[in-house]
């Protein structure tokens, strides 16, 4: 009896184990997609004709990749008509993240673009190109918010205005993040386990307990 009770304590303890590893391993590995939040503003420097009004924005990566337009697009430039003349410029856009938390260097960063073409009185005749300095995959950002980590990557795309018109500044976003702690469901999954175990363990030991009893 002290023997079959060692046992089917030492498989209890293995099963347990095996379950435990799997159930938090999965919790721990599985990737997620990640929201990107955020507020803008922009100085531009040498083309008092061209305006840029910032914008609140959040994107939510599907299967990895996702964008930032529409009502989150980065922000909107506006170019007035003036006389037929070339332009010149910079543009420096400020981005403050407020999610995820805990970007590696801190929750804001700024990029650069330069503004090239020319403004013209008659519509549709002239218009500026805003080309931003990046890598050219985008630039990388990772985080630790205490209960997730992981990456994200921005590519700010090149806009063009015509002159008399408004633009949207838009952007691509890719990234991903892993849990740190287990989720509800695989708490769950370890507990079930563990309780259908401990109710297997409970019967083998009245199984055995009555057939020593017998005999």
């Amino acid at each position: 009896m002290r023997t079959l009770a060692l046992t089917t304590i030492k498989s209890l303890a293995l099963s347990i184990a095996l379950i435990a590893i799997f159930t938090l391993s999965q919790g721990v590995a599985r990737a997620d997609e990640v929201t990107v939040s955020g507020t803008t503003t922009g100085t531009v420097v040498g083309v008092p004709q061209l305006t840029f009004v910032g914008n609140s924005f959040t994107g939510t990566t599907a299967f990895g990749t996702g964008s930032l337009s529409g009502v989150n697009r980065l922000g909107t430039f506006a170019l007035a008509f003036g006389p037929n003349q070339p332009v010149a410029g910079n543009f420096t856009l400020n981005i403050t993240f407020t999610a995820p938390t805990g970007i590696t260097g801190g929750q804001g960063t700024s990029y650069t673009a330069q503004i090239t073409g020319s403004i013209a009185s008659v519509p549709n005749t002239g218009g500026v190109q805003i080309t931003f300095n990046q890598p050219v995959s985008g630039q990388s950002f990772s985080f630790n918010t205490g209960t997730a980590t992981g990456s994200f990557t921005l590519f700010i795309d090149r806009v063009f205005v015509q002159s008399g018109q408004t633009a949207e500044l838009t952007a691509g976003l890719s990234g991903s993040q892993q849990n740190q702690v287990p989720e509800p469901a695989t708490i769950l999954l370890l507990g079930t386990g563990l309780t259908g175990l401990a109710g297997m363990a409970r019967r083998r030991m009245k199984r055995a307990h009555a057939t020593e009893e017998k005999s």
